[in-house]
């Protein structure tokens, strides 16, 4: 038999959406004081904590019930399957998953990718399946670092990556040649708190959906 809780947490991610994703909790009337190296936080509900992880362990923490909601990016649901369920979209962390080349590449359009390119990414399940939808055999050099450094030293002929402002980009030599998705940040919650905590779950999205129309 399922019990409803009493407790509540929120897993946000560390990094890019950490700010913004404190901002709309805060909107929806939910406060905690951030304090460096400590990643389990009391709120103004005495019943409500939020955990603070690494962006991709943000479903993970959902999918198994240690965390009730979560906030992750869209392309972390894509690369990383797991059995959550999307709630709404958030109106930041905005970007595209792109493909770039060096300036001076012989590559300057999806068209001219020659058949098996060395292509670096931290994205291999969305790249794969972007190219075997546009019938192009690639190769794929999975990295966890900065990607943009690949092909400046002959590791890949390509990149594919996310974009936000382009800035890193042009600072590398790089120019985008093609945009593979587009992506942003997403509500999630794990699927059993959804059924015995629905009450719970359903008034902290209201607030959150008034705060975004605020």
């Amino acid at each position: 038999m399922l019990y409803k809780k009493n407790n509540y947490r929120i897993a946000i991610p560390k990094g890019a959406l950490f700010q913004s994703s404190c901002d709309i909790l805060k909107k929806a009337n939910l406060e905690f004081d951030f304090q460096d190296r400590k990643l389990i936080f009391e709120t103004n509900e005495k019943n409500i904590e939020v955990l603070l992880v690494k962006p991709i362990d943000v479903p993970v923490y959902v999918e198994n019930g240690a965390a009730d909601l979560g906030i992750v990016g869209s392309d972390i649901l894509g690369e990383h399957y797991a059995q959550t369920l999307t709630l709404m979209m958030l109106p930041f962390g905005h970007c595209e998953l792109m493909m770039a080349v060096p300036n001076d590449s012989p590559i300057q359009s999806l068209a001219q990718t020659p058949d098996y390119c060395k292509i670096a990414t931290k994205f291999p399940k969305l790249t794969r399946l972007f190219f075997r939808q546009k019938g192009i055999p690639i190769e794929i050099i999975e990295l966890n670092g900065s990607i943009e450094i690949a092909p400046l030293t002959g590791l890949s002929e390509a990149i594919v990556d996310l974009l936000a402002t382009g800035r890193t980009l042009k600072e590398n030599g790089l120019i985008k040649i093609e945009t593979i998705s587009k992506h942003s940040a997403r509500l999630i919650a794990n699927r059993v708190s959804w059924q015995v905590n629905h009450d719970w779950i359903i008034k902290i999205l209201t607030a959150i959906n008034s705060a975004n129309n605020s």
